[in-house]
């Protein structure tokens, strides 16, 4: 679990510095200046298949995030910066824990995810499967602090791979809204990843994930941190009031079986 997370903070790091669903073009920039040294904005802008104007204004939001810097005239190198950013995602990219993991499921290899691409897809499939097989695109963007647009690229990559499928669902009211559901072949994959597999035999984590409204265990232990420490305070100073008592008495048991119930599905995780 402590692997994965990192891994994942790594890639919401770079995400925040170079989004990867709206700035594919920084990227290209990047790479292209990282395999070819020194480069003009021509050269850039014929590497990439690009306009210069493109490029020009590509290289000057890299150049407001200190990613890239200007060498004379028009030609630009990466910063110190720009390259501790590449290195960081090259040592993600040739991961090899996460490469076995790609390779030990042959259903997953065969959709063809690189090891960025597999953290988004682990944690698409556990959100779908705690959430009866229904992505829950707001929650998952709030939780996992990417953005929106960002979540969505993912979820497209992963529709066209036929393991979500797009549906449109009518609610109580009668109003159309998109879903994504996890595909028969997602639920395949899904079911041949340890650490999913894990998760859907998880009975203690499933009811902590349910009663805190959550999708991630850690998220799960902020939200009853947070109820019960604003909580504690008004009981303790109402405590002579008599109903309070009676929701103190509640209180304490909630505390008692909420930490059973996290402790219980820590120990199911490992």
């Amino acid at each position: 679990m402590t692997m994965g997370y990192s891994v994942f903070d790594t890639l919401r790091e770079l995400d925040s510095i170079v989004d990867f669903a709206r700035a594919k073009l920084q990227w290209d920039i990047l790479f292209f200046i990282n395999s070819k040294g020194p480069s003009s904005v021509s050269e850039i802008a014929e590497g990439t298949n690009n306009s210069k104007k493109a490029v020009i204004d590509a290289i000057r939001k890299l150049i407001d995030k200190e990613l890239v810097v200007k060498v004379k005239y028009d030609v630009y190198d990466l910063s110190e910066k720009g390259k501790e950013l590449l290195n960081k995602l090259n040592d993600l990219i040739n991961n090899k824990t996460l490469k076995e993991n790609i390779m030990e499921n042959s259903d997953l290899a065969s959709v063809n995810v690189n090891p960025a691409q597999y953290f988004y897809l682990i944690e698409l499939l556990k959100a779908a499967l705690i959430n009866n097989d229904i992505l829950p695109i707001e929650r998952i963007s709030r939780e996992l602090g990417i953005s929106r647009q960002t979540l969505k690229y993912y979820v497209d990559l992963f529709v066209n791979k036929k393991i979500f499928k797009k549906i449109n669902k009518k609610s109580l009211f009668g109003k159309i809204r998109t879903c994504y559901i996890l595909t028969s072949e997602g639920k395949k994959i899904a079911y041949k990843i340890p650490i999913l597999i894990k998760i859907r035999n998880n009975i203690f984590l499933k009811i902590l994930l349910k009663t805190t409204f959550s999708l991630r265990y850690e998220s799960a232990l902020i939200r009853l941190m947070a109820f019960l420490s604003l909580s504690a305070p008004i009981i303790i100073y109402y405590r002579n009031v008599s109903i309070v008592h009676i929701i103190g008495i509640i209180w304490l048991y909630i505390l008692i079986f909420t930490t059973l119930l996290s402790i219980f599905a820590y120990t199911a995780m490992r």
